[in-house]
This record gives C-alpha cells, sequence and structure tokens, in this order.
C-alpha cells in the first residue's frame, strides 16, 4: 500500500516485522484467524484499504506470538516523501 497523502505516504512494515521475528504467513494467519488471501495482500503491500478489525487481529496475534508489544507502526509506517 503506497497511497501518496499530503507530502507523504502510508506503507506496510508488515513483511519487514515478520521477517525480522521469524514469523510465517502460515502461523501469523492461523494465530489470527483472518483469511490467507487477506494476509498475502497485506505482506506483499497490495492492500489499499485495510479493514480496521483484521489489522487489530493481526496485531493481537503478532503480540501472542512474540510476546512483544507490537502495535500498528509494527505493521504501518508513514513516511514523508521528498519533492
Amino acid at each position: 500500500m503506497n497511497a501518496p497523502h499530503a507530502g507523504g505516504m502510508v506503507s506496510w512494515k508488515l513483511k519487514s516485522t515478520m521477517d525480522a521475528h521469524g514469523i510465517t504467513r502460515y502461523a501469523l494467519q492461523k494465530e489470527a484467524g483472518v483469511a490467507m488471501n487477506t494476509l498475502r495482500a497485506m505482506y506483499d503491500g497490495e492492500t489499499r484499504r485495510p479493514d480496521l478489525d483484521v489489522l487489530d487481529s493481526i496485531i493481537q496475534a503478532l503480540r501472542r506470538i512474540t510476546g512483544k508489544d507490537l502495535d500498528l507502526n509494527d505493521v504501518l509506517e508513514w513516511q514523508e516523501q521528498s519533492s
């Protein structure tokens, strides 16, 4: 998800967070209880309008799997774009 907005853009960090913690898509999908196609699209950065309930499920699952206080900043990020 790379949507430009007011000098910046929101992008997905889910893949890098999962990779950093050694979490597979299958493990996260099972723990979060979301459809694999939904998770795959987020992992690949293709989701443009994420569902808040799904994001919550993914963040809660990441916390359970890692035992760390991960949050939305570990799944999405906003970056300022240079002109």
